[in-house]
């Protein structure tokens, strides 16, 4: 081999090794959990509070923004104006303790936070799966057969998922709002595996329905959550008794996920399906610090032949592409039904259109006797 041969190998092994640890970079930041974003306080009053404008801040609807170390949060409403650098907004109520200026602020959909804002009739139930017990709410109804079972996003939390329960019990449906290993209620930092581990969890919680009286289950995910529930529909030894699905802003392909996460820092795409290679790979997803590679056809769940299969996401997400919902939608065999919200940011279609969300959920509920027929068509 020449001079100029063995150059060019030696740049070619070069380049390699450089997006190899580039994607080890990627992966490590996609599993591991992360400070949430602030944003600091412009000016507030008793009636409005000024923020930096960005697409998150500025996007309508109503929010909820924890400050002093997420002890105290208010709820913001409208925007009153917006100059492209600050947005001035709306404060709703009378809250006691008010954010100010300087304060940081962590923007959340979380129009109801606790469980007691859902329902007075809530219990806090325990859950055990592989040795380990884990805390969910339920919500009952009386004489219910069927449960929904709400399952939430990557590095978040059961309170993430609340503002969807009253869809669900107003249907008629006792709700379990569960967790599952790895999120920020568990307190290990363990790095999200993508639904791989994390749906035996769920699989635990469909359990307990079952043995507290559950005949037909609803599952309820958000983001990851839709991992989850997929991977439970597909290897559950309950999942003949799914009814149904509601998806909000899934992440239903892993490879898109990462590649979008990347692009929304700035960098370019293909470092972030690197990310998502590396942990298929079990070397390489050692270094990323998973204990075993994620199966790659596990990065792409598809949906169950004939589950009936509710989808609901913002074309404006850009953390999971909605090009992948409508391709999800579209398999040959899937029951899958889209309805798409108006452009906000990741899991912000509750806040988004309202009247959409609530509405899309409660029509789709309705069809319970069809969907109990046809939930037994699939495998």
């Amino acid at each position: 081999m020449g001079v100029i041969g063995v150059a060019a190998g030696a740049a070619t092994l070069t380049v390699i090794a450089a997006a190899t640890a580039a994607g080890v970079v990627v992966a490590k930041k996609a599993i591991h959990p992360r400070p949430k974003r602030t944003v600091t306080v412009v000016d507030v009053d008793s009636a409005s509070i000024t923020i930096p404008s960005d697409e998150q801040t500025r996007c309508p609807g109503e929010y909820r923004v924890y400050f002093h170390d997420g002890q105290h949060s208010i709820l913001v409403g409208d925007v009153l104006d917006d100059d492209g650098r600050h947005v001035r907004r709306t404060i709703l109520g009378e809250p006691e303790i008010l954010p100010a200026a300087d304060d940081k602020l962590v923007w959340s959909g979380y129009l109801l936070d606790t469980p007691a804002s859902v329902s007075s009739s809530f219990e806090e139930v325990a859950i055990t799966a592989d040795g380990d017990t884990r805390k969910a709410w339920y919500f009952p109804v009386d004489g219910a057969t069927t449960w929904a079972i709400h399952v939430h996003g990557i590095h978040s939390g059961r309170q993430a998922i609340l503002r969807a329960v009253p869809d669900t019990l107003s249907a008629g449906m006792s709700s379990l709002v569960i967790g599952y290993r790895g999120d920020v209620e568990d307190g290990r930092g363990l790095p999200a595996t993508f639904g791989t581990d994390e749906w035996q969890d769920l699989d635990a919680a469909m359990r307990h329905a079952v043995d507290h009286g559950a005949e037909r289950l609803v599952l309820v995910g958000w983001s990851m959550g839709a991992t989850i529930a997929l991977h439970a529909a597909a290897r559950s030894t309950l999942r003949k008794r799914i009814d149904a699905m509601i998806l909000v802003c899934p992440a239903l392909d892993w490879f898109a996920a990462l590649r979008a996460g990347a692009s929304k820092a700035g960098f370019p795409g293909f470092l972030g399906s690197m990310g998502a290679v590396t942990l298929t790979i079990p070397g390489l997803a050692r270094f990323a610090g998973l204990q075993k590679a994620i199966p790659m056809r596990w990065m792409r769940p598809t949906p169950p032949a004939g589950l009936p299969i509710l989808l609901v996401h913002s074309s404006g997400d850009r953390d999971v592409p909605l090009s992948v919902s409508k391709r999800f939608a579209a398999t040959p065999g899937a029951a899958a039904t889209l309805v798409e919200i108006a452009p906000c940011p990741h899991g912000m279609e509750l806040n988004r259109e309202p009247q959409l969300f609530h509405g899309s959920i409660a029509r789709f509920l309705s069809r319970k006797a069809a969907l109990s027929t046809a939930s037994t068509e699939h495998e």
